[in-house]
């Protein structure tokens, strides 16, 4: 499924828009824990990450107001940037790739992608994993991109299925 990316990876890796600045500050990274991307609340309501994707377009204070819904918006939106209103796997990549970038820069205090270097190749297999997995379930029409509204459907049923097999096991 991910037989382009490798083709255009470097290209991927190299974008960095105004919204990347180089201090230190830290972003959640995806776990190794088996959480779907899209069921993972930490990645999708790091309001720093947020924060950072908007710039000055809403207030720092504005952000901690807005709902979990209102910050996936945000998410989905800010990493659309064909503005296709569709999310690829580079897309998704990219905003993994923002919040690894960050902690590399944390541990060694250097950037690792954009500048000559890549993801660790074990660490590059997982996320193309966990973005495929997104995909193969959430991608309902098979076009190889994930819309809001299959996102939106995606969380909902995940969330249903996880209620439903707290509420069997009791």
């Amino acid at each position: 499924m991910f037989l382009g990316l490798w083709l255009i990876l470097p290209a991927a890796m190299a974008m960095r828009g105004p919204h990347h600045p180089r201090d230190n500050h830290v972003h959640y990274k995806p776990k190794h824990d088996g959480t779907k991307l899209t069921q993972d609340a930490n990645l999708l309501h790091d309001t720093t990450h947020i924060q950072e994707d908007l710039g000055d377009t809403i207030s720092e204070d504005n952000i901690r107001k807005m709902t979990p819904d209102e910050l996936e918006f945000h998410y989905f939106k800010l990493h659309d940037f064909d503005n296709n209103t569709k999310l690829d796997g580079l897309e998704i990549l990219q905003a993994i790739r923002h919040t690894l970038e960050h902690e590399e820069h944390k541990i060694k205090g250097v950037m690792p992608v954009g500048e000559g270097s890549d993801f660790p190749a074990d660490e590059f297999h997982h996320y193309i994993d966990l973005i495929d997995q997104v995909l193969a379930e959430d991608d309902t029409d098979h076009d190889g991109y994930l819309s809001y509204v299959e996102y939106v459907v995606g969380r909902q049923r995940d969330n249903y299925k996880k209620q439903a097999k707290v509420t069997s096991n009791k």
